[in-house]
């Protein structure tokens, strides 16, 4: 679906207002929704509410031209439609490249080539991705929403700088090949990786308890 778990949005959110990016590239737009938070935690909570005062530069990528609405219009500076590989070259560098319940939609092939490509464009990189990735075929008539590949933090132990979060559903990655993650970004969400290994531990010592 052109959409995200909700649970997941808090890491995100936050993550996203810690960065403070100035340039963000949100690929698989879907609704438009990831860019509705872009422009809410970058301009709207630094009180540039009137369009003409908008810093930040947001920019899109999808595949699908059928999920356009009013949303791209309003909060987009531009929407590309195509191949994020064919794509993204045309777009300018960036603070900040977004890939929210997407991952899993791509070749492990194709996602590695474009990994490459992003963290050459951008200073940081946020995915999340379902830990348990269930089957999933063609959605509103879009075969890319079709589930191809599932992905844990080992795939991106390459990348130099890497902040894991976690959801009971989602990874949450953000990823730098250059600038490390700030201290503020990970001191405050490296805690869920722990929180989460910690609740799966108890429930296997105490898997018939009552609680």
């Amino acid at each position: 679906m052109p959409s995200s778990d909700p649970r997941t949005l808090s890491i995100v959110h936050d993550i996203i207002l810690r960065l403070a990016p100035r340039s963000v590239i949100d690929i698989g737009v879907g609704h438009g929704k990831t860019g509705v938070l872009v422009r809410e935690y970058t301009d709207i909570w630094q009180k540039r509410y009137d369009r003409a005062s908008w810093q930040t530069k947001i920019y899109g990528i999808e595949v699908f031209p059928a999920y356009r609405n009013a949303l791209w219009d309003c909060v987009y500076d531009e929407v590309l439609i195509g191949d994020a590989l064919s794509v993204l070259p045309q777009l300018p560098d960036v603070d900040l490249v977004v890939v929210l319940d997407v991952w899993e939609h791509f070749e492990r092939d194709y996602a590695r080539r474009l990994l490459d490509l992003i963290l050459k464009k951008a200073k940081f990189l946020l995915i999340s991705t379902p830990i348990h990735v269930r089957e999933q075929g063609a959605v509103l008539g879009n075969e890319h929403e079709r589930h191809v590949s599932t992905w844990t933090p080992n795939d991106f132990k390459d990348v130099p700088h890497r902040l894991v979060a976690c959801t009971a559903f989602d990874w949450v990655l953000l990823l730098s090949s250059g600038d490390p993650i700030p201290y503020e970004v990970w001191r405050r969400h490296r805690r869920w990786e722990h929180l989460r290994r910690g609740w799966t531990a108890f429930w296997k010592l105490f898997p018939h308890k009552n609680w």
